[in-house]
C-alpha cells in the first residue's frame, strides 16, 4: 500500500446538508497506523544519526509569545503565523512557525547557560498558514539540527556532512544538495545599483526562478544590460567546481564577490570526496529567509515537487535576541523525505546530471517555497 493511501488529509470530504465539508482542516493530515509506524521509524533513524554525531535533542514549546519570538521571524513568516490570545495574561501568542528561531531565542536568552559550542537536534511540527490552492501543508513535520558556536568552514562542513549522512542512512537513493552562498547573490544585487526595494523584488523573482519577470524587473529598475546578463547567468550556474571558475570570471577582481566563492570552494574541497557526487555548487541558491548570511543549501529528489529540506548559516539571528554566536543548521521535511524513499511511489528517473537537477529546482520553485527551513 503506497504512502498516498495511508494518509487521510483535508481532501477527505463528506456531503453535509447538500454542501461538501472537509473532515480535516485544510493543509492538515491524519497519519494512519501503517504510515505512522514507518514515519516514526524514519524519525528515529534521523535522530539516531544526529545524536551519534554529538547532537542533543531539545523539545520546544508549541506556543511562543509574539513579542518574544517575532524579532527572529521575517515579516512574510509572521503573516503566515497562527495567532491567539493567552487567556491568562492577555498576551498575543503564536503557534510554533519556525524551530530555528525558537532555538536561537532559547540560547540567546541564557536558558542553556553560557557554554559553547552547542549541538542541538529536534523533531517537531511547525505551523504556517498557506492559501488553500497553494498545495502545501500547514502542519510540517520536521527533524533538524543546529550547530551554535562554531564559526568558519569547519562548521559548514560539519553540518553539510551530517545532512548527507542523514539522507544516506534513511535509504534515499537519489538526491542532490544544492549549495550556495547568500553573500554572493546579495553582493551582486548591491553592485547592480538596485534600491533595497528593487533588490527584494528581484530576490523573490529569482527564488521562484521566474526568469521573464526577473528580466522585466532588471530592465524596469534601470540595471545596466551587462550587469543584468551576469545576474541572469548566475542563476543558471549549477554544477561542479567549474561553476566557481565561471563565477570568478564574471565578477573580476571584486573581493566582495570573490570571498563567497572562496568560501564555497573551501567547503566543497573539505567534503568527503565520496559524497561530492550528491553535491551541486549553485550560485543562484540563496534560500528564502533573510536570517541566512552565509553558506546555504537545499535538498532535492526526483518525484517530489518541492525541496525536501535545507538550511545554512545564520550568524546574526541570535543577535536579534541579544546574544551573537556563529550558527548553522538544517531541517528536513519528514513527510517529503518519507514520500521520496517510499518504494511504492512513482518516481521519475534519478537526477544524474546538472541539467536534471536544475529542472528539479525549477519544479520546486514553481510549487512555491515553504520559507525557511523546509
Amino acid at each position: 500500500m503506497g504512502s498516498r493511501s495511508l494518509k487521510a488529509s483535508s481532501s477527505s470530504t463528506s456531503l453535509v446538508a447538500g454542501r461538501e465539508r472537509s473532515l480535516i482542516p485544510v493543509g492538515m493530515s491524519t497519519i494512519l497506523p501503517d504510515a505512522a509506524r514507518r514515519i516514526r521509524r524514519l524519525e528515529e533513524t534521523l535522530l539516531a544519526v544526529l545524536t551519534s554525531g554529538g547532537y542533543d535533542e531539545i523539545i520546544l514549546p508549541m506556543f511562543e509569545y509574539f513579542d518574544v519570538l517575532s524579532p527572529g521571524l521575517e515579516p512574510e513568516l509572521i503573516e503566515k503565523c497562527y495567532q491567539l490570545v493567552d487567556r491568562t495574561t492577555g498576551r498575543l501568542m503564536l503557534l510554533r512557525p519556525d524551530a530555528t528561531a525558537q532555538i536561537a531565542r532559547t540560547v540567546a536568552m541564557g536558558m542553556m547557560g553560557d557554554r559553547l559550542p552547542l549541538r542541538l537536534c529536534y523533531r517537531t511540527s511547525v505551523f504556517r498558514y498557506e492559501r488553500e490552492h497553494a498545495g502545501r501543508d500547514r502542519e510540517i513535520f520536521q527533524v533538524g539540527a543546529e550547530l551554535i558556536g562554531v564559526d568558519g568552514v569547519a562548521g559548514d562542513v560539519e553540518v553539510l556532512t551530517l545532512l548527507l549522512e542523514c539522507l544516506n542512512q534513511v535509504g534515499l537513493s537519489s538526491f542532490k544538495v544544492a549549495v550556495g552562498h547568500v553573500g554572493f547573490f546579495t553582493a551582486l544585487l548591491v553592485r547592480s545599483g538596485l534600491s533595497p526595494e528593487g533588490q527584494k523584488r528581484v530576490e523573490l523573482a529569482a527564488a521562484r526562478k521566474d526568469m521573464p519577470l526577473l528580466e522585466e524587473l532588471l530592465v524596469r529598475d534601470g540595471v545596466p544590460k551587462p550587469t543584468a546578463q551576469v545576474i541572469l547567468e548566475v542563476l543558471e550556474l549549477c554544477g561542479g567546481p567549474e561553476v566557481l571558475a565561471r563565477g570568478r570570471k564574471l565578477v573580476g577582481r571584486d573581493r566582495t564577490l570573490l570571498a563567497p566563492l572562496d568560501r564555497l570552494a573551501q567547503v566543497y574541497e573539505r567534503l568527503d570526496p565520496t559524497r561530492r557526487s550528491s553535491v551541486l555548487l549553485d550560485l543562484g541558491e540563496f534560500r528564502g529567509f533573510e536570517y541566512y548570511d552565509g553558506i546555504v543549501f537545499d535538498v532535492f529528489a526526483p518525484g517530489i515537487g518541492a525541496e525536501l529540506g535545507g538550511g545554512g548559516r545564520y550568524d546574526h539571528l541570535m543577535g536579534r535576541f541579544g546574544r551573537t554566536a556563529a550558527s548553522t543548521g538544517f531541517a528536513l521535511d519528514v513527510d517529503r523525505v518519507f514520500r521520496a524513499i517510499d518504494p511504492s511511489a512513482e518516481l521519475v528517473p534519478p537526477a544524474s546530471t546538472e541539467s536534471e537537477a536544475r529542472r528539479l529546482k525549477r519544479t520546486a520553485a514553481s510549487a512555491g517555497r515553504q520559507g525557511r527551513r523546509a
